[in-house]
């Protein structure tokens, strides 16, 4: 499989090309460009958060810990002291990032139901939820800040792939197959609760309408087929 230098490089690279696309053609402002560009990065490396003591783990983890804490801190009642709000900040960081962690890595195993493409859906719907309902993104953004995280669990599905395929000796890995899979039919239960979460997060999610009706309009690959090349280009003719 890839590396993780190579997982959150090309990750990283593809999720600030589809974002600046979004820039260009209007569809988001330059801060929420950068959150497409951290959502792709960070579904880049998604995919190894069961990897016990791997760097996507320890980060992912870290990330939810500190989120975590900074909003129940910036949500708490007034009456507690700042003392108070740090302590208790840190022991939500510290519980996620020790605890949960542990938790995790001990009902998950590497290249396991995490590692399919069901569980990139999930990903995405839960991004979108959060944006949605905490963070009060609108509906159009919230399912593309969603969206970018399951482009980059998929490149990263993808990437792994690749890797499975000794090009130089022309054979096939006996990880190939392992990394882009719709579901890991090895783990029932586990891949029913992906399943089964995923439909229970629907019923939370924005409406997808707007976000379907901009990417299968004909207009927006218009826009972006006028927005994509220069105009002093001499076989680029553009209509008005």
């Amino acid at each position: 499989m890839a590396n993780f230098n190579t997982h959150i490089g090309v990750a990283a690279v593809a999720s600030g090309l589809l974002s600046t696309l979004c820039l260009q053609v209007g569809f988001v402002d330059s801060k929420e460009a950068m959150i497409l560009i951290l959502m792709g990065t960070i579904g880049g490396i998604l995919p190894d958060i069961d990897l016990h003591y791997s760097y996507p783990s320890r980060i992912i983890f870290s990330l939810l810990g500190i989120i975590t804490s900074f909003l129940w801190i910036l949500s708490a009642e007034n009456d507690l002291s700042i003392t108070e709000l740090w302590a208790i900040g840190a022991l939500i960081y510290l519980g996620i990032r020790y605890g949960l962690w542990k938790i995790f890595h001990l009902y998950t195993k590497h290249r396991g139901p995490i590692h399919s493409v069901a569980a990139g859906v999930l990903a995405m719907v839960l991004t979108t939820v959060l944006s949605y309902d905490v963070f009060q993104k609108n509906e159009f953004i919230s399912w593309l800040i969603g969206f970018m995280m399951f482009f980059g669990f998929i490149i990263h599905l993808l990437l792994d792939e690749l890797y499975s395929v000794d090009f130089m000796n022309r054979r096939i890995k006996r990880s190939f197959g392992t990394a882009l899979k719709l579901i890991d039919t090895r783990y029932a239960i586990s891949s029913s609760f992906i399943v089964l979460l995923t439909v229970a997060l629907c019923f939370f999610a924005p409406s997808p309408r707007s976000f379907a009706d901009t990417f299968t309009s004909a207009g927006t690959y218009k826009l972006i087929g006028h927005r994509l090349l220069p105009d002093n280009l001499p076989f680029v003719q553009k209509q008005p």
